[in-house]
């Protein structure tokens, strides 16, 4: 861990998360993958892990809670001095670059590969332009999907334009107990999205919609941002030997307890599919998370070997070209 000082005056980096990154990173990879027909020739065995990949067993959500977790950590000990414009010029510039290339490709590749009497070149024009606006997440309706991953980063920018007051309102948390309430309150607005699915779930144009829609995938977020207020708030300890032993088990457990709750997906309840995927898995996602930052045990030191964590770090990047380099 870089660590330049146990006080919450400086901004701290945890090696592992970066791990957890890699993974979540493969795992949508490969839900993408073998969504598209690339793992058909396995025939759907071992069963086990075709259950964590088409779960997909760690997905979006997970990038959200890293995301609100990593900047909060960071500029938490600096509030005052944060300014969003600086923020967001470094983002754009980290990140749009790549979205602009990828979507472009995607709309060659569909004007190459698809017959001109089959397009609709209004509706073609529009999704180009839905998707290099970043507004696609919150308006996903009479365009086609040029790269899937892409809503994500129209997601993350709101939380990005959000960022300065939803740090002001995690800086004032004084308690661990009201920490801990805020962070569960975050899963009440995917909760209630989530009942409002199931009243449309009928018409399949409306998933779309409802997966992705911006303004409660910050609540994710945002949950991330308390979690790393609520690691600011506990005191630095030095702790005995054993309990890098009991986080692996606490780890392996929710690992376990993620692969169980994915049998509750189903092709016949979408309302319970949605729930598992928006809602059950992401509280064992914040604490795999905080385990992870106690940066104790054999899990977190494999998590945070260079390799791993440099990968890692850098996943977003095959997070955003996955889909235009298979199509």
């Amino acid at each position: 861990m870089k660590n330049q000082s146990n006080t919450s005056s400086s901004s701290r980096y945890f090696l592992s998360i970066d791990g957890l990154r890699l993974i979540a990173s493969l795992n949508i990879v490969l839900f993408h993958f073998e969504n598209m027909g690339g793992l058909n020739d396995l025939g759907g065995s071992p069963a086990w892990l075709f259950r964590i990949i088409k779960g997909p067993a760690f997905h979006a959500s997970i990038f959200f809670i890293l995301g609100g977790f990593i900047f909060a950590t960071k500029f938490l000990p600096k509030a005052a001095e944060f300014k969003t414009l600086p923020f967001l010029r470094k983002r754009f510039s980290e990140l749009y670059p790549l979205h602009f290339i990828t979507t472009i490709a995607m709309m060659i590749l569909m004007l190459v590969k698809l017959p001109a009497e089959s397009i609709d070149f209004g509706k073609f024009a529009f999704s180009g332009f839905m998707h290099l606006s970043l507004l696609w997440s919150l308006f996903p309706f009479f365009s086609y999907n040029l790269n899937t991953p892409s809503w994500a980063l129209s997601a993350f920018f709101l939380c990005y334009l959000l960022f300065k007051p939803l740090l002001r309102i995690t800086g004032k948390l004084k308690t661990k107990r009201i920490t801990i309430l805020s962070i569960f309150l975050c899963f009440i607005p995917v909760f209630l999205w989530s009942l409002l699915f199931r009243v449309i779930e009928a018409d399949p144009k409306w998933y779309m919609f409802f997966h992705i829609f911006a303004p409660v995938r910050l609540f994710e977020f945002v949950a991330g941002m308390f979690l790393a207020r609520l690691l600011q708030l506990s005191e630095q300890k030095k702790y005995p030997f054993y309990t890098g032993i009991l986080v692996d088990i606490l780890l392996i457990a929710s690992a376990f307890a993620i692969y169980n709750l994915l049998s509750l997906k189903s092709p016949d309840n979408k309302f319970l599919t949605f729930m598992t995927y928006h809602l059950f898995l992401t509280p064992i996602f914040c604490l795999i998370l905080f385990l992870l930052t106690s940066e104790l045990g054999f899990i977190s030191r494999t998590l945070s070997i260079s390799f791993v964590r440099n990968t890692g770090r850098s996943s977003f990047y095959p997070y955003l070209i996955h889909i235009p380099l298979v199509s």
